[in-house]
């Protein structure tokens, strides 16, 4: 496989925002840099000041490597090396090699966010659907890739400032993401994401999701269906991002739990009124797939919880259903 080499000593000083340009030119084309370019990067990565920060076409191609839907991570871990990244975007550079005191996460700041896009990628790519069903079918609803990237890359962003990082990094993402070409309404789906990017775990393993009040309250703060599905999979990469053995699978079903009740409420208005409805249409359509008599039918439905009814498919509940009603099952008897 071929390397990206320098036709000078003198390219990047020529244009500085081919400091950028060759990370991207390198995710492009699936190629490496060879080690005298990367050498080179790193010494004239001083030259990235306010004005190559300002530049659309520098900010363009950084938005390029960032939602990449090849490999982001290596290449941004290569800027990350070269110290390109840190000095395009400042934020980003007081977060490098910063240490996380806490119980739970086992890389720097930097780290952790860009393992967080990496397996952001692999998930839209469909190479985790066996540990994220839920988010693998989510994230291909999602109506911008740019929010989600961008947000995920955030997250963290100001860790360490004296403050909540939540809401100091929100004030960030205002700041950066109309430089990095971003909507009004993108750049404020970003700060919300931000913001509010530990609400989904923190309601999912520290309330009770039997209690509507609960459901009720989430879907309020998050109003739409477009940011649960955001939400979700920034929660699930943030996680996933702080070590090895953090996720699993009591995690996963919490969060599809919630993920799942919410949307329920943000679509059909009242959690409880539409739980009936979707219990009763699933039942209508397995009664007539089954062919039963009514009583017998009703025997079946009375033992099952409204639970049962919304979170299996079809096809399940109807093989189930056969199963239990064999002669030596209890609806015989």
């Amino acid at each position: 496989m071929g390397r990206l080499a320098l036709p000078g000593d003198g390219f990047f000083a020529e244009d500085r925002v081919r400091l950028i340009q060759i990370f991207a030119l390198a995710d492009k084309y699936g190629l490496e840099i060879h080690p005298l370019a990367m050498r080179a990067a790193g010494r004239d990565s001083k030259l990235i000041d306010n004005e190559v920060r300002a530049d659309p076409r520098a900010n363009a191609l950084f938005l390029d490597v960032l939602t990449s839907p090849r490999n982001p991570e290596t290449v941004l871990r290569w800027m990350n090396e070269a110290g390109i990244f840190g000095r395009f975007v400042p934020d980003f550079g007081r977060v490098v090699a910063q240490m996380q005191f806490d119980m739970y996460h086992h890389y720097t700041v930097d780290e952790h966010s860009i393992r967080a896009i990496g397996l952001l990628s692999r998930i839209e790519r469909g190479e985790l659907s066996e540990d994220h069903p839920l988010s693998s079918v989510v994230i291909k609803r999602i109506a911008s890739r740019r929010v989600l990237y961008v947000a995920v890359l955030l997250h963290d962003i100001a860790k360490g400032r004296g403050g909540d990082h939540s809401q100091l990094g929100a004030e960030v993402a205002r700041t950066l993401c109309p430089r990095f070409g971003l909507s009004d309404a993108e750049t404020e789906a970003v700060a919300w994401l931000v913001r509010w990017h530990l609400l989904m775990s923190a309601t999912a393993f520290k309330r009770d999701l039997a209690d509507p009040k609960t459901i009720a309250d989430f879907a309020a703060q998050v109003k739409s269906i477009e940011r649960l599905r955001l939400l979700l999979v920034l929660t699930v990469v943030d996680i996933r991002a702080v070590g090895p053995g953090v996720w699993n699978s009591w995690k996963r079903q919490l969060l599809t739990e919630l993920f799942n009740s919410a949307e329920e409420m943000l679509l059909l208005g009242h959690k409880q009124k539409g739980r009936r409805e979707r219990v009763a249409a699933t039942q209508a359509e397995l009664a007539g797939r089954l062919g039963w008599e009514e009583s017998r039918f009703a025997r079946l439905a009375w033992r099952m919880p409204d639970a049962y009814w919304i979170s299996e498919p079809i096809d399940v509940l109807e093989q189930n259903a056969r199963f239990v009603d064999r002669p030596t099952g209890r609806l015989q008897r």
